[in-house]
């Protein structure tokens, strides 16, 4: 039996651009918005601004997740430090810009101090999106068993949700994620042809 592959070792994380569809970005972004996994191969932080608006950014690459101490973390997709009480949603986002097209993701809202945040993540493998952890954890069991193939990209967009409430911050993330995910598709689809 072949050996299990690293995956998409080509994703080049600045291939993503810092300006995605009027948004224009900084690097970095808050620990304490999108906490950093060690298993992490090679991953970016940034926050993306438009007019008033902010969100930040974690896109991570993850290799070798045939071992069981590579894969990502299911405690760190979310802030759980400080965290007085976290609610679980699933949310309905179109990432391809489609209307009517939406994935079903799911989404954290972070009560912590005083504010609070929304978290919105989806796993992708090549070109597949999961929105459920079962579902991603079954894809990634098939590609190490019938592929041989082990990376995955985790993508998180988080925003404050203080000022609009949970739906207010919803909105700004809706508006990132369709640019977001056809820039880190072309990336990894960039990596692969490599």
């Amino acid at each position: 039996m072949p050996p299990v592959q690293d995956g998409d070792r080509g994703f080049g994380v600045n291939a993503i651009p810092a300006s995605l569809a009027g948004w224009a970005a900084t690097d970095g972004a808050p620990e304490e918005a999108l906490p950093r996994d060690p298993n992490e191969t090679v991953s970016f932080r940034r926050t993306y601004r438009e007019g008033d608006k902010v969100a930040w950014v974690s896109v991570a690459l993850f290799v070798r997740q045939d071992d069981p101490k590579r894969r990502a973390s299911l405690n760190l997709v979310h802030p759980e430090a400080n965290a007085k009480r976290i609610e679980g949603l699933r949310v309905p986002i179109s990432l391809n810009g489609t209307a009517g097209t939406s994935m079903t993701l799911p989404a954290k809202v972070i009560h912590a101090g005083d504010g609070r945040l929304l978290v919105v993540h989806w796993y992708q493998i090549g070109g597949r999106i999961y929105g459920s952890e079962y579902w991603y954890r079954l894809a990634l069991l098939r590609d190490v068993l019938v592929d041989r193939r082990a990376g995955t990209v985790l993508v998180r967009i988080a925003a404050p949700a203080d000022r609009g409430g949970p739906e207010g911050a919803l909105r700004v993330v809706a508006t990132l994620a369709p640019p977001l995910y056809a820039s880190v598709s072309a990336a990894l689809a960039e990596g692969r042809a490599r």
